[in-house]
């Protein structure tokens, strides 16, 4: 099912090539927050980058990436009800955003490096943890290029190739990432594109 030029990690040109040059935000070592412990995304972003762009196609934006503070940490136990409400602890398990569609978000672990869906309008009842989107960051960024890819086709005024490119490209995202198959994120996305 996966494509031969769909790579497990992308480098920067294949991602510049589907969204565009200069797409990637490529950070230095200072501009990375200390919470961010997980080695591999670390060295993603450093030496490939992560797209910071809005995927028209489908509304996903990774713009405030670029932001001063684009990568803030949150307390990822208080956000998904895993902390008791008088609980004045210092924060230990942190977690950034790295996507949203409209008010839904793709969250990084800091410590594991998983992607994860957060819906904010669950946060106060412990219903804000929506379960895995993606892999790790690599993944995600060859997601975002697989749809940026398809966006002509997706975009078509024909349903037919409208319908073929949603279902071919669903196919080639579960090839990439099994996670997107059981994803409540990636469904709203592909009703949308229906």
């Amino acid at each position: 099912m996966k494509s031969n030029d769909t790579p497990l990690i992308p480098d920067a040109v294949w991602l510049e090539e589907r969204l565009g040059d200069g797409s990637l935000w490529r950070p230095d070592e200072t501009a990375l927050p200390a919470e961010l412990t997980h080695g591999p995304s670390r060295e993603f972003l450093l030496t490939v980058g992560f797209p910071a762009v809005h995927v028209d196609i489908v509304g996903i934006d990774t713009r405030h990436l670029r932001d001063e503070d684009g990568l803030e940490p949150f307390d990822a136990d208080e956000i998904y009800g895993e902390r008791y409400p008088d609980d004045d602890s210092p924060p230990t398990n942190f977690c950034f955003t790295v996507a949203t569609w409209y008010d839904q978000h793709l969250m990084l672990g800091a410590a594991d490096g998983g992607i994860t869906h957060y819906d904010p309008n669950g946060w106060d009842h412990a219903a804000g943890w929506k379960g895995p989107a993606a892999d790790d960051l690599p993944v995600l960024a060859v997601l975002l290029g697989l749809i940026a890819e398809a966006g002509d086709a997706l975009g078509s005024a024909d349903d037919a190739v409208r319908a073929t490119a949603v279902t071919e490209l669903r196919e080639r995202m579960i090839g990439q990432d099994l996670n997107v198959d059981d994803s409540e994120f990636w469904d709203e996305i592909f009703e949308c594109l229906g």
